[in-house]
């Protein structure tokens, strides 16, 4: 009977990823056998991989400013055990210290899938590296997220690996997790993660159509299989921008409450969280190249990762190919900023940051202004540009 169960459990596993990745097939293909299906692949000289025509960001990118250029392992870059594949592109010229996005694919893809948004956001001026789980069909999504967290140190050691074309160009603490299907699951998980880096270095998390599974059969015991999202599964504060097609469901039944939507409803209120759900869209709505989500996502980098706050409004505007488009964001005069809580945003509430980073007052509520889980001088100078802006 037990032996039944487990059976049945893992047939449940395997049919919810074989369904919602059905596009992965290109990824078992040769070079040869690639070619002959080029109508809907095309082979990557430089992973070595059969990809996808126009899967994770291919097709016709709408390249940013930047030239840019790639390292792999052959050329030094380091070999992270909790991923696979590892291609980190980097912008040339762009400004430093340059801030990074780790990219994983779905269930059955490689890093090569995600590389055509690498070098979309490379191209912008971000480091962006595409990574594989070690094993595309069975890995876990936990396994996946511990490889986003992997990747985030090789990163980092390029900052100080001589000879690298990155040494001392990486800033170390701001790095954006995301992902495709399974893959946009797992940068949720990461972020709750008990690891020194989600704490220090994560600012946020992009899920492109992320499916999710947590199991446990103290929580879940009501569930098939123990399976199911709940909000306790969810609960952090790093901001989280979820990209999700109106369709899904239909596509994947199976996954009925383990959808994007279902992610941005059991995110706490209190998290900055986005949810664009695309009108009429399936399960590879934000898989492949599209102008609004291309846009919505650099609104996202820019206003996290380069801390522009004059991204906050653009964020606030719907696609108009949004069916849905929900949000905790606050902008402008927002409450957000009124630290002595007397009704206006003025230089009285810069007063009181200062205050509470000098003599760390507990009668003052700080803002976290930049979502670096730390309110000090840096809060204080974007707080400071703000007020000079309006």
């Amino acid at each position: 009977m037990i032996k039944n169960k487990v059976f049945l459990k893992l047939t449940f596993i395997f049919t919810l990823a074989l369904i919602s990745n059905l596009k992965a097939e290109c990824s078992d293909l040769d070079s040869t056998e690639c070619v002959q299906w080029s109508e809907y692949c095309e082979w990557n000289e430089e992973s070595g991989e059969c990809t996808e025509i126009g899967g994770g960001g291919g097709g016709n990118l709408d390249y940013g400013p930047y030239e840019f250029s790639y390292l792999t392992e052959a050329d030094g870059l380091r070999n992270g055990p909790d991923y696979l594949n590892g291609i980190l592109y980097y912008p040339i010229d762009a400004n430093y210290p340059l801030k990074s996005i780790v990219l994983t694919p779905g269930w059955g893809g490689g890093s090569s899938t995600m590389t055509g948004w690498a070098e979309f956001f490379a191209s912008y001026g971000f480091i962006a590296m595409a990574i594989g789980p070690n094993d595309e069909i069975n890995d876990s999504h936990e396994m996946r997220a511990e490889g986003l967290i992997d990747a985030i140190e090789t990163i980092k050691e390029e900052e100080f690996r001589v000879g690298s074309p990155l040494f001392g160009a990486v800033d170390l603490n701001r790095f954006i997790v995301s992902g495709y299907s399974m893959g946009g699951g797992a940068s949720q998980v990461a972020l709750m993660l008990e690891d020194p880096i989600v704490e220090e270095s994560i600012v946020g998390a992009v899920a492109l159509n992320p499916t999710i599974i947590f199991e446990d059969c103290d929580v879940c015991a009501d569930y098939q299989y123990c399976i199911c999202l709940v909000p306790e599964f969810l609960d952090h504060d790093k901001p989280t921008l979820v990209i999700a097609g109106q369709n899904e469901i239909d596509e994947l039944p199976s996954y009925d409450g383990l959808l994007g939507q279902d992610i941005f409803e059991n995110t706490p209120e209190s998290t900055l969280k986005i949810l664009y759900e695309i009108e009429d869209g399936g399960h590879g709505a934000a898989e492949s190249s599209a102008g609004q989500v291309h846009n919505k996502m650099l609104e996202w980098m820019n206003y996290l990762l380069l801390e522009d706050i004059s991204f906050c409004d653009s964020l606030l505007v719907a696609p108009n190919n949004a069916s849905q488009y929900l949000t905790t964001l606050e902008c402008g005069t927002s409450l957000l900023y009124d630290v002595n809580n007397d009704g206006e945003v003025n230089s009285s509430d810069l007063t009181s940051m200062v205050i509470y980073v000098m003599y760390e007052n507990e009668s003052i509520i700080p803002v976290d202004i930049n979502f670096d889980s730390a309110v000090d001088i840096f809060d204080i100078l974007l707080f400071s540009d703000y007020l000079n802006n309006n």
